[in-house]
């Protein structure tokens, strides 16, 4: 049976929209890179929800256009590995993607009951809700950015209480604060 891990990019005011325009400087290290290295080739494939799947796909595809000559790994890896889609409004999806159709956490438990190593998640957003309600995240990597920035789009919005476990920890030397939690 694989795990699902979920990794979310957070402001310290628990903002998670656009991580690309506040996170670069904090994110963007040695260690933050090896830590994203690991995370993605270690997944067997990505579940996505839509905001997060049509972010991904266009900047990823962007970004292999732009190193056609000489991709880098993590670009040629985000590119290649299978995606489940997790969407009530689309209609099909690309990328070598897959669209998630019917009952969303059935097809989640699916997935997790197959062989192989983990799932992992990027983002969050109303498929968390869903996830956690059934029992079916078993990590949450949240990478807390230093930095504040104004109101958007919160953590675990519209989420109800839940309990998470603090099971390990590491600090960045760009001050990031990489938690992680299992609930």
């Amino acid at each position: 049976m694989r795990r699902l891990i979920e990794s979310t990019f957070v402001s310290l005011g628990g903002d998670i929209g656009a991580p690309q325009d506040w996170g670069p400087p904090y994110l963007f290290c040695e260690e933050g890179g090896r830590l994203n290295q690991d995370l993605l080739f270690g997944a067997d494939a990505l579940l996505l929800g839509r905001k997060t799947y049509e972010g991904l796909s266009a900047g990823y595809t962007a970004m292999a256009a732009e190193e056609a000559e000489s991709p880098s790994d993590f670009v040629a890896r985000m590119n290649a590995i299978p995606k489940y889609v997790a969407s009530t409004t689309l209609e099909e999806v690309g990328w070598n993607a897959t669209l998630l159709d019917g009952d969303v956490a059935e097809r989640v438990a699916e997935l997790k009951d197959q062989p192989g190593e983990y799932l992992l998640k990027y983002g969050t957003g109303p498929l968390d809700r869903v996830l956690l309600e059934h029992g079916l995240l078993d990590e949450i990597h949240l990478w807390i950015v230093p930095v504040t920035i104004g109101p958007g789009q919160r953590l675990f919005e519209d989420l109800g209480a839940t309990s998470l476990k603090l099971v390990g920890t590491r600090t960045l030397s760009t001050g990031v604060v990489v938690l992680t939690y299992q609930p």
